[in-house]
């Protein structure tokens, strides 16, 4: 099994090295590590990367909210918010972007890693269930789910990243995100964590 692949998004260098230094002495594999907005984006279309520890802050912008809300929408990766501040209209910022979740700084080692094994222990917890019908899904989709939709779901449910489902079903990654879109609409549902939930639930 594949290791998990953590991207680092974090403009103060020393912090983000101590964070990379932690992910792998705990057996993550790093993908990358990102000081600006575009430099996220460059390893998000180039590399797997199946969860992503967020500076909402980069310098002195709110980038790291455009980076989560497009992680949510577009990329429909994981990741948990890092930052100093924890005032109410911060944080109600960031829960509108859907995060995993959200660590204070500054933060001791360990928070690191509870933040990524939190934030992967649906997809873990998906892998040990029965997977329902295609027919099952569509009895609550409002539209029903194609055949290809429900391959992608089941990829996702497996805690595939984008990229990894693209290679496996031998498609390019915009159509994957295409897929992924549709099915988020056809489901109803906001962000990954709320469809394997809701997959997860149609067998308990």
């Amino acid at each position: 099994m594949s290791k998990i692949s953590i991207l680092i998004v974090e403009d103060e260098p020393l912090i983000a090295d101590d964070i990379r230094e932690t992910c792998l002495e705990n057996n993550f594999e790093v993908a990358g590590v990102a000081y600006t907005k575009e430099q996220a984006f460059e390893i998000l279309d180039n590399r797997q990367v199946n969860y992503v520890l967020l500076d909402i802050q980069l310098g002195t912008k709110d980038d790291g909210l455009v980076i989560g809300q497009r992680l949510s929408d577009e990329y429909f990766i994981p990741f948990s918010y890092i930052s100093s501040f924890s005032d109410t209209a911060t944080v109600n910022k960031a829960r509108n972007t859907s995060p995993t979740g959200y660590l204070i700084k500054p933060f001791r080692a360990r928070d690191i890693i509870i933040q990524i094994e939190l934030g992967i222990d649906i997809s873990k917890r998906a892998s040990k269930h029965n997977f329902p019908s295609v027919e099952l899904v569509n009895k609550i989709a409002i539209d029903p789910i194609s055949a290809r939709e429900y391959d992608v779901i089941k990829e996702l449910c497996k805690g595939k990243s984008n990229l990894e489902i693209a290679e496996h079903l031998f498609v390019s990654m915009n159509t994957v995100k295409t897929h992924i879109k549709s099915i988020f609409f056809k489901l109803e549902v906001k962000s990954r964590a709320e469809l394997i939930n809701m997959i997860l639930s149609m067998n308990s």
